[in-house]
Order: C-alpha cells, then structure tokens, then sequence
C-alpha cells in the first residue's frame, strides 16, 4: 500500500531493551513498504543508568549508532540516526552534548515518566495519574522544549495512557500541549504504538481522539509515526493511522533530511 506519508522516524529495536529486531530487519520491512524514509530512535540512556530497566545501557551508543550509520550505506532511501529524549532537568547538559556533537540527525523528546513533589516517579503506562500530575506532565514537556535540544514531540498524548476521563484536567492539559506545538514549531506525533497496549476505559491509550480532534481544530502540525518494537508493527497499522488522522483534518506535515538537521515539508 503506497502511504501519503512515507516515512516512519520513531522506530526502536533490539537496542532498546524492550524492543525486538535487528536494525537491518526493520530497514527491510520499510523497503517492503515502499517508505521513502526511515529514522531509528532508541530510548536515549543516562550517563548513571538512570531508567536502566528500560534503556540500553550507555556502553552500547557507539554499536547502535555504528550500526545505523552501516545499514544506511546500502539502503535504498535515507537512513537518520536518532534517539528519544526523556527530559529531566539535571541532564541539561548531557543533552546539549548529545545535540551538539555531531553525531546524530535528530532528537525526539518523549515524556514517559514525571516526577511528583514527594520524589516519587510515575508512569502512565503504569500508574494512575491524578489531576496534580497534569501539570507536572506539561511543565517537563514545556521544558523540554524551551531547550530547542528537540525536533518533535513524541507521543504528546500519552498522559491519556494513566488519565481514564477526558475531563476538564485533560482537556486543559491537550490545549497547553497543542499551543506548546504552536508556539514551538515542532510537530506533535501521531503515534500507533498505542494501539498495541492494554486499553484505558474501553479504548486505547493514545493515539486519543479527543485530543487529536482538539489539535485538528488548533492547527497543529502533526506526523505521523509507528513507535515500531518490533518489525512486523514498522507500518502494519499505517494505512489505518493515517486514514483516521486525514479524517479528523489533522495537518499532517513530512520530514524532509538535510545534512545535519531535520526539516518539515508543512504543504
């Protein structure tokens, strides 16, 4: 099936722990997909091991990214190296390494994890989160990208993954989210991953209809990516994703890769 978005640029693998498949296996299944463009993006690690249970391990950054760098020589359209960023304050500076080192083509900030006041750590796909930790989820996404460390943001409406009710709270906390996008310049992603996890009130976590129909409605620039863990999901649902996106008026935008950056094609 030939996509009108043909690319995918939020794909994870073996690398990331909790993700199957060789890198050369999803470059193969994208060729089979006839995408014109494909971006790998493993969970980015910390320098002390800081949400190990659930990164690489930050010894294996040179094979992971040496293996991308491999496959892209003979892969039929281009090949990004990436990774996805779960912003904390106190790693500023390893980020801002990250980015100006050269090395990469781009960075996708995702918030999986928020911190409350009592220290705890929570998580959406885990917890249940209450009205407070609205809040806390947009301040570390608003800080995130007020780093300008970030080419999009990933998943923005994965807070609906631990929030049951599409209330008050939720719906302040979409519009804070869609304006940061405004504001920013930076897509928001259409993300399927979701549609591979437990459901939330009868529904899938995200991607959430309540908040994409807000974003249509604001304008917001979005593309749309699989999260792929595992070859067989790289475009499985993209047909359907993007069938359903078009038919909420989402502006749908396209990356487009010039040396050393990560551009949009906004139509």
């Amino acid at each position: 099936m030939a996509f009108t978005a043909d690319y995918n640029i939020h794909t994870h693998s073996h690398y990331c722990g909790h993700g199957t498949g060789e890198v050369h296996d999803y470059v193969e299944e994208a060729s089979a997909w006839k995408l014109g463009l494909l971006g790998f993006s493993e969970h980015c690690p910390f320098p002390d091991h800081f949400l190990k249970r659930s990164r690489m391990d930050i010894s294996m950054m040179p094979a992971y990214e040496a293996d991308v760098r491999e496959v892209a020589k003979t892969a039929p359209f281009p090949i990004l190296l990436g990774y996805e960023c779960d912003y904390f304050t106190k790693y500023h500076d390893y980020f801002k390494d990250l980015k100006d080192s050269g090395r990469l083509d781009y960075l996708v900030t995702g918030t999986h994890f928020i911190i409350r006041p009592d220290g705890r750590r929570v998580t959406p796909f885990s917890d249940e989160l209450v009205k407070e930790d609205l809040w806390l989820y947009y301040k570390q996404m608003e800080e995130a990208v007020s780093t300008g460390f970030f080419d999009f943001i990933a998943h923005p409406d994965l807070f609906m993954a631990g929030y049951a009710g599409w209330d008050a709270g939720a719906q302040a906390l979409a519009r804070d989210v869609i304006q940061l996008s405004l504001s920013s310049g930076l897509p928001l992603e259409v993300n399927s991953n979701g549609l591979h996890k437990p459901q939330v009130a009868g529904r899938a976590p995200y991607p959430h209809e309540g908040f994409w129909r807000l974003a249509s409605e604001l304008g917001a620039p979005a593309v749309i990516s699989s999260d792929a863990h595992k070859p067989g999901h790289l475009c499985a649902d993209r047909g359907m994703v993007e069938e359903w996106a078009l038919g909420l008026g989402i502006k749908l935008v396209k990356p487009v890769f010039k040396p050393g950056r990560l551009e949009w094609d906004r139509g």
